[in-house]
């Protein structure tokens, strides 16, 4: 009996033992378990988990922002910056904690340091007793908040007199609280009006607004940092900072001296002649870089909400919201992407280059021109109204005969010219890098819907509508080979560290004519220069090429007019392409280019030399004798001129006056070039 209990309270034991053994072995098999979960939970969210364990500490956070990247011209002068400014920040709960101990000092320093008065200080902390952000200043330099920082640093030697108890007794910096600042960046612009179209401005929250500011905002904004503040076990603070990424820096095409040159000539030009609005683009014709772009008026960057001196300022005090809204659209609206008009005389070359490429005409074909050219029922003038007689191909530029161009025209027909409209980007989007970019692709004729008289027309500039950035990125293909490059303002993207985050360089669309018929349009554009209507753009030392354009305005009203000037230097090897738009010059008679042509030579003869651009003479150019003395205006602005006649498209005045015009028509108005 006795040895069975034995047994039995054994086998007991032995079951307990086994049963310890597995709840031991269970507990450290748990233990290691759990050690490597620690350690995974480590490695992939310690981040996180600290934030919570921050968090939780109810210790505040700071925002650390970011700086937005510059915008710079091609030279790396800075166009647009940030500057770090700060707010003073007081927290009136913290300066009455601990007793009121901070009280005193805390006021001493702000009144010593700021200017503020002992009863203005006293009065805020008291009517913010339990508020712990209370803004006293914005926008402060570095320079105005330093012997503040020192001193609540304390990194002077020798406190200042002032700093004292009442008993005269030195505090400690130690007990200035309840004081801090708040950093943020104010976006400045340095050369106030320069490059405002291109370079447009931010409003709150780094968002920007037109121009580069906003094509690549996304680019310019970095990412904020913050900082961590936590009571250790010690009741230390103790802080982890996560710090800002800032942005990127915006190498832009413009050049800036080019620029200012080019807005002092505007508002020369507006100062004594004046227009309802002059722009100008300068661009690289071999690889569509923007070296200036500007239309008038011009604003002020760093206020451009700021109508003063652009309005009367008693009608600007009457002024509604939306009568304002519209004005500042008007005033950043950038007219020379966002602007349509139809271009005249420049846009012959467009003609006379598609007949080339396609061997519609030959260098030797002549032309009878008789002053008048009947087409579709319309009888259409030359600005010649005695006619060129018989004239050259090269002359047909030269001296901008309409009668040659529709004659070339009609030989290739509306299937060819379309398709090279098409090919030349007229009418259709560039792509430049800049917001706003009208297209104007409703505003030209297709080979299905363009009549005989629109196909005549068009072939000198009328009844089509173009915008400034698509004439120059056509004309580039003109001269540079053939080659159409996209234009643009951006030429690279770099870091902090100045590393090329994105290269803009040569953006090579297509190739649209051959280098032959490009080297042949140089040639006739230098002989515009040198012996047709645009010889008053010649500057001695320098080849110029160019053609001059008038357009009536689309009202046609006989009297509105918009006159252009297009060149290139040198003539034969250009690297610089510069487009002149004069829209309603203030005179009587607005229909003479030489408005526009007038103000490119102003321009070209300090731009040039400033790009050391090759000079050569003119050379000796054998262009045959004026057959016809071209038409003097009733108020001559200049010599040489050139006459265009009014736009001669049936179904432009149906839509005009409601009704087909019942008779055959003499297009007769004179239009002064």
């Amino acid at each position: 009996m006795d040895n069975n209990r034995e047994n039995n309270i054994n086998k007991i034991t032995r079951k307990g033992r086994k049963r310890l053994v597995l709840v031991f072995l269970f507990v450290v098999l748990a233990l290691v378990g759990l050690s490597i979960r620690l350690a995974y939970i480590s490695v992939t969210n310690g981040a996180q988990y600290s934030n919570k364990v921050l968090a939780q500490q109810q210790y505040e956070t700071k925002t650390i922002p970011y700086r937005r990247g510059d915008i710079v011209d091609r030279n790396g002068i800075t166009l647009a910056t940030s500057t770090k400014v700060y707010n003073l920040i007081l927290d009136p709960k913290i300066i009455q904690s601990d007793g009121g101990r901070y009280m005193e000092p805390t006021i001493l320093a702000l009144c010593n340091c700021f200017g503020y008065s002992e009863a203005e200080i006293r009065e805020l902390i008291t009517a913010n007793a339990m508020s712990q952000y209370v803004r006293m200043k914005k926008g402060m330099t570095y320079e105005e908040v330093e012997a503040f920082m020192m001193l609540q640093e304390g990194k002077v030697d020798i406190l200042p007199v002032w700093f004292t108890d009442a008993d005269g007794v030195h505090y400690s910096h130690k007990n200035i609280q309840g004081v801090w600042f708040e950093e943020e960046y104010v976006r400045n612009y340095p050369y106030t009006t320069l490059a405002c179209d291109v370079i447009g401005f931010i409003n709150s929250g780094n968002v920007g607004a037109w121009g580069l500011e906003a094509e690549y905002n996304e680019y310019l904004n970095g990412i904020n940092g913050r900082k961590y503040g936590y009571l250790n076990s010690d009741s230390d603070i103790e802080s982890v900072v996560q710090p800002p990424v800032d942005g990127n820096t915006i190498v832009s095409t413009i050049d800036l001296n080019i620029q200012k040159i080019v807005q002092n000539k505007i508002e020369e030009f507006q100062n004594t002649v004046g227009s309802q609005n002059t722009a100008v683009i300068i661009m690289n014709p071999n690889n569509g870089e923007i070296y200036s772009m500007a239309s008038y008026p011009f604003y002020d960057l760093n206020s451009p909400r700021d109508l003063t001196g652009i309005i009367d300022e008693e009608i600007l005090e009457r002024m509604t919201e939306e009568e304002l809204l519209k004005e500042y659209y008007s005033l950043w609206r950038n007219y020379c992407i966002s602007d349509t008009y139809e271009p005249g005389s420049t846009a012959k070359i467009f003609t006379m280059a598609a007949a080339l490429e396609e061997d519609t005409v030959k260098v030797d074909d002549t032309f009878m021109c008789k002053g008048v050219l009947s087409v579709g029922g319309w009888d259409i003038h030359c600005h010649n109204r005695y006619g060129h007689n018989k004239i050259t191909l090269k002359e047909s530029i030269t001296y901008s005969c309409n009668v040659a161009m529709m004659e070339i025209a009609a030989k290739m027909g509306t299937e060819l010219f379309a398709e090279y409209q098409t090919l030349l980007g007229i009418g259709e989007l560039t792509g430049i890098d800049l917001p706003g970019e009208e297209s104007a692709d409703s505003l030209r004729f297709t080979a299905e819907n363009m009549k005989a008289a629109d196909l005549a027309t068009n072939s000198f500039g009328q009844n089509f509508n173009v915008t400034m950035i698509q004439m120059v990125a056509a004309y580039a293909a003109m001269v540079n080979g053939g080659y159409y490059y996209e234009p643009h303002v951006m030429k690279e993207i770099t870091d902090a560290s100045g590393s090329t985050v994105v290269n803009n360089d040569k953006l090579l669309v297509r190739q649209v004519i051959s280098t032959a018929t490009s080297d042949l349009l140089k040639e006739y554009l230098e002989g515009v220069v040198t012996a047709g209507t645009a010889k008053n753009v010649a500057i001695e030392g320098y080849s110029i090429g160019g053609k001059t354009g008038t357009a009536e305005k689309s009202n046609k009203d006989k009297e509105s007019y918009l006159v252009s000037f297009m060149g290139v230097s040198p003539a034969n090897n250009p690297e610089v392409l510069i487009y002149v738009v004069v829209d309603e010059p203030n005179v009587e008679k607005q229909s003479n280019s030489t408005y526009a042509s007038n103000l490119a030579k102003t321009i070209l003869e300090e731009v040039l030399p400033y790009l050391n651009v090759y000079s050569t003479k003119v050379p000796e150019d054998d262009v045959p004798p004026v057959v016809e003395e071209e038409v003097e205006p009733a108020e001559p602005v200049v010599p040489e001129e050139e006459v265009e006649p009014e736009t001669a498209n049936p179904s432009y005045y149906e839509e005009l006056e409601g009704s087909i015009m019942e008779e055959k028509t003499s297009i007769s108005d004179e239009t002064v070039e």
